[in-house]
């Protein structure tokens, strides 16, 4: 039967309904109804300006169409004539050649049932085969969330997804996959109805505000309103929660589809009909084209109270809070925009308020589509993604753009406001998927000439908007398309003639399989459409094939790579051979002399410690061995070695591991029998400290004893214990000088610094809050010698009565000297961090009445809050994802009566790996699992030592952790904690989260861990040679062109080398060559990306409150060229590079506050005790602060060692609150670690009481004399110079006037 062009049908209103929502149009995806998009309706008749259109029109009305669909003798059946087209011809262009692109056809809504089950399957497999003869590459299909999650949160059901996904494969076709978080069925051409899920609709029933509403208070159930994307009414969990663990449950039951590649892409929904818009036009509600539709949000139309809530914090923000309201003269559903005043030229839209109000809404769009794009990226890593945009063509001839306006798109005659929505998807490597191709323009000026609808320049703006941002652009048609001069318009869109760039779609997916598409003519013409989409495909070619001369290149490449190898392997023999040497040297030297001399040094050590001082002469001796001393520990192969015969090497090793063996066995006995708690690789002086602590008898780290009951006589030297870094405390590794050049006796020098930030080399005393089964095992004195320290402090007087208050103990006593006045300075609030052991693995508070006394004491002191870790391996220790926070509950009630504050720290590192941590948390028992079968998720070192402090950052994104990728296990977590304790947020009470990233807690690689042999000052090893770093370097390697660079630097040393005995980091080395600048960036890079995907997620999961990440103070070699210590710990900052400038850059763009380390720190100690160290913390403090203010980020403070005197808290005051800071830049807080029995007793006490009244700057008790003139300020900071100048007598005299003058410029001294 034939059919003019155009059809003049009278249809009822019922009719027309019927026509949309007939077979043909079923299931539109697009939210824009076919029917009123392209049809003229006046009266009762409907013109029509497309003859296939005709079809549905006269089915309709009950019309014979002979249109068999396997033979039709009026059809021509070539590809080159319109089929039954009764029009004259009409040139076509010719698309051989041409780019290929991938045509996807989506499969009918109704495949899958409200069970979940697959709707007749050989039905389906019949279609699919006739989609395969076409050559389609692939079909789409909705997964609806109201079918899969239906009836309980977080219990997804995919058995009849799975059995179509296995049918797709069979036939070798691809999948897109729409993850549908809306409702099917309230749109007109829906054939089914599926709902949200009904978990869902149940709290919708209580609070209807989950949902989008009108002016008129009528909800939109179609979709969730994002005014809940960060809130927590969704069983405690929020809606993009509820996306993500929705997206992540898929990405886990398909595994093996997505890493065959049958799953090209993924479709994430962002709103109603799965498009990123607000549901401005509902049909349900009364809305029918070309109306401009409703503001669905708390400001314009009845508003759900969280958009209100937004509205209203914008617009106090703005400082007009009279414009927390929606405009009031927006019109309705249907009106025109020339009808009302908001709208209308000149109108209210383009006003001060219209203006702020537009800006805010489509903000929220583009904020929504942001978060969980973002959360996509994370399911999905390595597959495609794309968000869709609905082609919202009517009233875009207008200068408002009413309809776009409404719909979220703020894109008024003035404005793109498709650009920012691109620039949002570029962010996140996202495609955009754009609707209407097929749609001209001169059809709609037929059909509503009112409407002033132009599809075809809108088609051309957002292709030129997402090609300018440089993001893939694919494409849907919005009504079914049968004709050639549909399918035309869609090439002409995909391939553009004139495109100087080439550019075209991406992929294009056909709306949708049906029976009317499986008809023979409408079939043989979508054949046609295909083959033309995919053009003529063009082999292609090696680069070898076009270039000749490339073999023998790479041929060459080989070669030298081969050479540079076998030299690189020798030199690092050699290196190694030597290094051996040197440790079999310092071995026998040390061993022998313990056998003679250890015995007569300890009991040297009691009577000092007895004696309860030194004298100046016995210092320098001191002094000087444990200079002599640090030359072999701390420098292997500085200076010069002994030449021994072969054969007494070889009877020094047999000695060593005999003695080894005879110890290995005497402390098994000493765990077994003797029920000592002793590390794994304890040796003899943790077996002498543990006998002495048996015999009442109390140890400090560095080896000084004295007797339980005599703390009074304690040295003056004695407060170096619990030197603390991150969450582990940090002590010497030898016993410390009495006193130094006239510092303070709780001063601690570099000596004891040892390991500085690293951590130290020794075990320090039990917490006194740690009664778990190991520690209850030792003897009882132990817990008790710690709570007496504790009541002997400031509150009971004490036995420290002797001590007086001068700061120097061995120089002739001089005047107090004048301080820096504070007065008027910011107020810094200061924390305290709580032991280490304050829960123990049962995730119970230890010693709750112990700690809630010492809490009290602090609370004396107006300490304004606490820090606590939150160990990983306690919470989550046995089973993924099932927390227990009992202990830490309680332990955050405690602190909240005291009315103190809590910053909280998400601790997903060891603990007890480093020397220093009193208590053993290891990661999670699953974890550890794992890591038995797969050491690779643990960081590797080149001899392949593994370090499982913490994971791998290399598993970030694979997903090896029972289906989790490591990212998403460290989101889970802390997801939990959030949901766990959202009283202690809303109340305040937890002011910051500070979140692990590393060893340590800290942004750093575990480049220097003690276990694996480091000494301070060594320069670390590189960490990157798991399997999953080495695969993302070959990778780099290769997009870069140099495959042979996807390896580790050959001559980087050891450990415990100097950066000026290796190749790698000498002055001139391969560091700043071509390979190591690559190498570098690529490893500094890692570290980089790691925060920025954990912070992410942390930021997202403590909306609302202050996150922070830790960076530590790398201060050794800092003075040379290559800072090599810095970039094997990932901070790229030698010389010529700023290591930082990258690490603050990606802290601001999360509004994360940067935590440093080592502020009390000073450089000429560090001259003094390690000069071959050239370490200078001061100058690192002074770039950090720096880089962190010039950006705009918070910075908060740490000691890197304990602070109990007042020199060293003056520093610390110096750094917080920079006095010549034409800015008035300062700390954020400052975090004092740890609380500890030497911090309770009295003199520490009281300086730190001190301190912290002088952070808060409150008038002193004591008042200082303050700086008369700016001479007596010259003579006393001058006199301060000499006293520390005493330390410098081990340098040249020509190196100590500069070093002074440096020091004096610093402080602001003029010096004759």
């Amino acid at each position: 039967m034939a059919f003019n062009a155009c059809v003049a049908l009278s249809l009822t209103n019922s009719q027309l309904f019927l026509v949309s929502s007939m077979r043909v149009c079923s299931g539109f995806r697009s939210s824009v109804t076919c029917n009123l998009r392209c049809h003229r309706v006046k009266g009762d008749a409907v013109s029509i300006g497309s003859r296939f259109r005709n079809f549905g029109v006269a089915r309709a009305k009950g019309l014979k169409i002979e249109d068999h669909s396997l033979l039709d003798d009026s059809l021509d059946n070539t590809d080159d004539e319109q089929v039954g087209d009764v029009r004259p011809k009409v040139p076509e262009r010719d698309f051989t050649g041409t780019a290929y692109v991938p045509v996807y056809v989506m499969l009918p809504l109704s495949v899958i049932d409200m069970n979940c089950e697959l709707v007749d399957p050989e039905d389906l497999l019949n279609q699919l085969r006739i989609l395969k003869s076409a050559n389609v590459d692939g079909v789409m299909i909705d997964c609806w969330w109201g079918i899969v999650e239906a009836h309980a949160p977080q219990v997804y059901k995919w058995s009849g997804y799975r059995r179509l996904f296995q049918m797709v494969r069979d036939l070798k076709l691809k999948l897109q996959v729409v993850m549908s978080f809306h409702e099917c069925g309230g749109n007109v051409g829906d054939d089914v109805h599926i709902p949200l899920p009904q978990w869902v609709t149940e709290i919708g029933e209580t609070n209807p505000d989950i949902y989008f509403t009108d002016r008129e208070e009528r909800r939109n159930t179609e979709c969730l309103t994002w005014g809940i994307d960060k809130e927590r009414v969704l069983k405690r969990r929020t809606a993009v929660e509820v996306y993500f663990d929705y997206m992540r449950s898929f990405r886990v039951e398909f595994d093996e589809f997505f890493q065959d590649g049958i799953i090209s892409e993924i479709e994430i929904g962002l709103g109603p009909c799965g498009e990123l818009r607000y549901p401005s036009y509902p049909a349900k509600h009364g809305w029918t084209y070309p109306g401009i539709g409703e503001f669905q949000d708390v400001s314009f139309q009845c508003y759900d109270k969280y958009l209100m809530k937004s509205l209203s914090k914008a617009a106090e923000v703005r400082g007009h809070s009279f414009w927390g309201r929606g405009p009031e003269n927006a019109g309705s559903y249907n009106s025109a925009p020339h009808e009302i005043g908001f709208f209308r030229d000149g109108g209210d839209y383009d006003s001060y308020y219209g203006r702020f109000f537009l800006n805010w809404y489509s903000q929220v769009l583009i904020d929504h589509g942001d978060r969980v794009l973002d959360l996509a990226n994370l399911a999905f890593e390595g597959t495609g993604i794309s968000a869709k945009l609905s082609g919202i063509h009517w009233w875009y001839k207008t200068a408002s753009h009413a309809a776009e306006l409404t719909a979220g798109f703020y894109n008024s005659s003035n404005r793109d406001g498709y650009a920012p929505i691109a620039a949002m998807l570029r962010k996140h490597g996202v495609a955009l998927n754009f609707t209407c191709f097929e749609m001209r323009t001169v059809d709609q000026y037929e059909g509503f000439p009112e409407a002033l609808a132009d599809p075809e320049g809108l088609v051309w703006q957002v292709l030129n908007a997402a090609w300018d941002a440089c993001i893939p652009l694919a494409s849907e048609n919005a009504l079914p398309c049968y004709d050639r001069e549909g399918y035309n318009k869609i090439l002409e869109n995909a391939k553009p003639l004139h495109n100087p760039d080439g550019r075209h779609l991406s992929v294009f997916t056909y709306l949708r399989l049906s029976p009317v598409l499986m008809e023979r003519h409408n079939f043989q013409e979508f054949e046609r459409f295909v083959k033309r989409m995919h053009g003529k495909s063009r082999k292609r070619l090696s680069h070898a094939l076009f270039f000749p001369s490339l073999q023998s290149k790479l041929l060459k490449r080989t070669v030298t790579f081969e050479r540079e190898r076998e030299y690189g392997n020798r030199y690092s023999k050699i290196n190694r051979t030597s290094e051996e040497d040197d440790d079999e040297e310092m071995d026998m030297d040390f061993k022998e002399e313990d056998d003679d001399n250890r015995g007569k040094h300890i009991a040297a050590q009691m009577m000092v410690g007895m004696d309860g001082g030194m004298t100046s002469n016995s210092s320098n001796n001191q002094f000087q061995h444990h200079q002599q001393f640090q030359e072999h520990v701390s420098s292997p192969g500085v200076g010069a070695r002994r030449s021994k015969p072969l054969e007494e090497k070889e009877r020094t090793k047999l000695r060593e591991r005999h003695r080894r063996a005879i110890t290995a066995r005497i402390l098994a006995g000493l765990r077994r029998h003797g029920n000592y708690n002793l590390r794994v690789r304890a040796d003899i002086n943790d077996v002498i400290a543990a006998l002495a602590r048996e015999a009442g008898w109390v140890v400090l780290p560095d080896g000084t004893i004295f007797p339980s009951r005599s703390q009074g006589s304690r040295p003056a030297g004695g407060p170096s214990a619990a030197i603390t870094s991150s969450s582990s405390h940090l002590v010497s590794q030898l016993t410390p000088p009495g006193s130094l050049g006239g510092v303070s006796p709780g001063h601690q020098t570099s000596v004891e610094y040892n390991s500085c930030c690293m951590k130290g080399v020794f075990i320090p005393n039990p917490s006194p809050y740690d009664l778990s089964a190991s520690t209850q095992s030792q003897t009882p004195g132990m817990v008790g010698e710690g709570r007496e320290q504790t009541e002997s402090g400031p509150r009971d007087g004490g036995s420290m009565n002797t001590i007086n208050d001068k700061q120097i103990v061995d120089i002739p006593p001089i005047p107090k000297l004048p301080e820096q006045d504070f007065a008027g300075s910011p107020f810094i609030p200061v924390y305290v961090m709580l032991p280490l052991g304050a829960i123990n693995m049962k995730c119970e508070l230890v010693d709750p009445d112990g700690l809630l006394k010492q809490l009290k004491v602090l609370k004396s002191a107006n300490v304004d809050g606490v820090m606590v870790d939150c160990w990983w391996g306690i919470v989550e220790a046995h089973t993924p994802q099932e927390y227990n926070w009992n202990g830490y509950k309680r332990l955050f009630q405690m602190v909240h009566e005291l009315k103190l504050k809590l910053q909280v720290v998400m601790s997903f590192h060891e603990c007890g790996g480093n020397v220093g941590d009193d208590v053993c948390i290891p990661l999670p028992n699953w974890v550890a699992e794992i890591g038995r079968s797969n050491p690779d998720i643990f960081f590797t070192d080149r001899e392949g030592r593994r370090n499982p402090e913490c994971l791998s950052w290399g598993i970030d994104k694979e997903r090896v952790l029972r289906g989790r990728t490591a990212i998403e296990v460290y989101f889970d977590y802390m997801r939990s904690f959030r949901a766990e304790f959202d009283e202690f947020f809303e109340d305040g009470i937890i002011s910051m989260v500070e979140v692990g990233l590393g060893p340590c807690g800290e942004l750093r690689y575990p480049s220097c861990p003690v276990k694996h042999g480091w000494r301070y000052p060594g320069i670390g090893e590189f960490e990157c040679y798991d399997k999953y770093f080495l695969k993302s370097l070959k990778k780099t390697a290769e997009a870069r062109g140099h495959p042979f660079w996807a390896r580790g630097p050959d001559n980087a040393g050891s450990y415990n080398s100097q950066p000026h005995e290796t190749g790698f980091f000498c002055d001139g080395g391969e560091y700043d060559g071509y390979y190591g600048r690559f190498f570098l960036n690529w490893y500094a890079r890692i570290l980089v990306d790691h925060g920025d995907r954990v912070l992410s997620l942390a930021k997202l999961a403590f909306e609302g409150t202050r996150i922070a990440a830790k960076l530590l103070g790398i201060h050794w070699w800092y003075k040379t060229s290559s800072h090599a210590a810095e970039l094997t710990a990932g901070l790229y900052n030698p010389c010529n590079h700023d290591g930082y400038a990258a690490i603050v850059a990606m802290l601001k763009k999360h509004g994360a506050v940067l935590n440093f380390s080592c502020p009390e720190l000073w450089t000429v100690d560090q001259q003094v005790d390690f000069a071959e160290a050239h370490a200078d913390p001061e100058g690192l403090v002074w770039q950090v602060l720096n880089a962190a203010w010039d950006v705009g980020i918070p910075i908060a403070g740490e000691n890197a060692l304990p602070c109990y005197d007042r020199v060293t808290y003056n520093k610390i005051l110096d750094n917080a609150k920079p006095l010549s800071d034409p800015d008035g830049r300062h700390f954020l807080s400052f975090t004092y670690p740890r609380l500890s029995p030497l911090l309770m007793e009295r003199q520490t006490y009281m300086e730190f009481e001190r301190f912290v009244k002088t952070m808060h700057v409150r008038l002193l008790q004591k008042v200082l004399p303050t700086v008369p003139c700016e001479g007596q300020t010259s003579h006393s900071l001058s006199h301060l110079v000499a006293i520390r100048a005493k330390k410098l007598a081990s340098f040249s005299r020509k190196g100590m006037p500069l070093l002074i003058s440096r020091f004096s410029r610093r402080k602001g001294i003029q010096m004759e």
